[in-house]
């Protein structure tokens, strides 16, 4: 699949290539819509891309500039929250914040990504990663296993209780 920046990137390639043949901006638009859809860049993007083009500016990469979006949200940092919040899950968002040496939205956006949320002042995993289905799988089996050779008595032993 094909991220959405790879495609903006193309775009501008075809920007840099019509308004090379002279094209007007709507009419380039028009034809990204026909080849790209849903995916297309606005109007107002590709009159900015001719305008720069027309300045004598070729490059279509991204200036250097101030604010960029956060480098905080790395496969490494995301890694390192899970870890944190599996060996200790009442760990505060300060305390992660701290820890990892991040900044409060770019925590947010890793935990959002990992499909975490606090219940019980406890992170725990919005949805059942395929490692937690086999594990239950797994539970289910030994618990099924030992009822066929114990029978009832068994049942007699088990104490059930919510997560919480």
């Amino acid at each position: 699949m094909v991220s959405d920046m790879e495609v903006c990137m193309k775009q501008r390639y075809v920007i840099e290539f019509l308004h090379a043949e002279k094209m007007a901006p709507n009419d380039i638009h028009q034809r990204l819509l026909n080849i790209y859809g849903d995916q297309t860049v606005d109007v107002s993007t590709v009159r900015r891309w001719v305008a720069r083009f027309s300045s004598g500016d070729s490059d279509v990469k991204d200036k250097p500039r101030s604010r960029r979006p956060c480098t905080a949200v790395t496969p490494r940092n995301e890694e390192r929250l899970d870890q944190l919040m599996h060996t200790n899950q009442q760990i505060t968002t300060r305390e992660l914040c701290m820890e990892l040496n991040i900044g409060c939205n770019a925590l947010e956006t890793m935990v959002a990504t990992l499909e975490y949320r606090k219940v019980c002042a406890r992170w725990v995993p919005q949805m059942l990663t395929q490692e937690h289905k086999e594990h239950r799988m797994q539970v289910c089996q030994d618990l099924l296993n030992q009822y066929e050779a114990e029978g009832d008595s068994f049942l007699d032993r088990i104490i059930t209780g919510d997560k919480t």
